[in-house]
């Protein structure tokens, strides 16, 4: 019994020296784990400051983002307008093209067709100009043909003028009756005389403009636009048309073929319609 009692009481003494072991370890290792503990809550903080800050620049990334989206989303729009703008503009450029090409085509069927006018229109000037020259010719010859017939004639009429007056002159006539018959005999004969016209004056010239202007008197009986031929001592200088007719003058424009070197002012003409 005694030892029983000694055995429980070593027991009891070792199961305290054992348990104030036991509290000693279990209180530094409580220690240690509330310091544990105290630097884990530290990292933890620290952590979640990190983590705030993290989810701080997450969310400045993300609106940096949504605008840089928005951003590349206007530059597609821009880039999309941009693209149809030129293909717009391509199209314009090959219309216009098309229309540049289509001008200068235009522009050189108009040249031939000027030209191929031109070349018409002068040899229609050409044509026209030499038949009112061979129209203008043929008529001032056939006048030229009328007045040497009548020049004939009128030299005709004064050779037998001379000859009846020489005949009453000749002695051995009947007196006072043959001088009455060969007076009458030479007023029954009329003399021709060629219808030219009346007479004017050349007052100016200007054979650069084409212009010349004449004397006017009531005898010429001129209005714009007739045509009449200069007459110079039974020659033809050319053909005139009026253009203006006044008290004094009449001005008219020289015809093609008109002789101007023999048109000098101040020369007395006349004029043949």
């Amino acid at each position: 019994m005694n030892s029983l009692s000694m055995i429980l009481r070593i027991l009891a003494v070792v199961a305290a020296i054992a348990a104030t072991a036991l509290f000693f370890v279990s209180k530094g290792k409580l220690a240690e784990q509330l310091e544990a503990t105290q630097k884990a809550k530290q990292a933890t903080v620290a952590v979640q400051a990190e983590l705030t800050n993290a989810n701080e620049q997450i969310s400045s990334l993300e609106v940096s983002l949504n605008n840089e989206r928005d951003a590349l989303a206007n530059e597609k729009s821009k880039l999309e307008n941009m693209r149809s703008e030129m293909y717009t503009a391509r199209q314009e450029v090959s219309r216009t093209q098309r229309q540049i090409s289509e001008a200068k085509k235009n522009i050189v069927d108009l040249e031939n067709t000027a030209k191929r006018l031109r070349a018409d229109l002068l040899q229609s000037e050409q044509s026209l100009a030499s038949a009112s020259k061979e129209s203008e010719i043929a008529q001032l010859n056939e006048r030229i043909a009328e007045l040497e017939e009548s020049t004939a004639d009128l030299k005709e009429s004064l050779e037998d003028a001379k000859v009846t007056s020489s005949n009453s002159r000749a002695p051995g006539g009947s007196g006072g009756s043959t001088d009455s018959i060969g007076f009458a005999a030479t007023k029954s004969q009329a003399l021709p005389t060629a219808s030219i016209g009346a007479e004017t004056t050349i007052e100016s010239l200007s054979a650069t403009n084409g212009l010349i202007a004449l004397a006017n008197s009531p005898e010429l009986g001129l209005s714009p636009g007739t045509t009449v031929t200069i007459i110079k001592k039974l020659k033809a200088l050319g053909k005139v048309q009026v253009s203006q007719v006044t008290d004094d003058l009449v001005l008219a424009n020289l015809l093609p073929g008109a002789k101007t070197r023999e048109m000098v002012a101040g020369t007395t003409v006349s004029l043949l319609r």
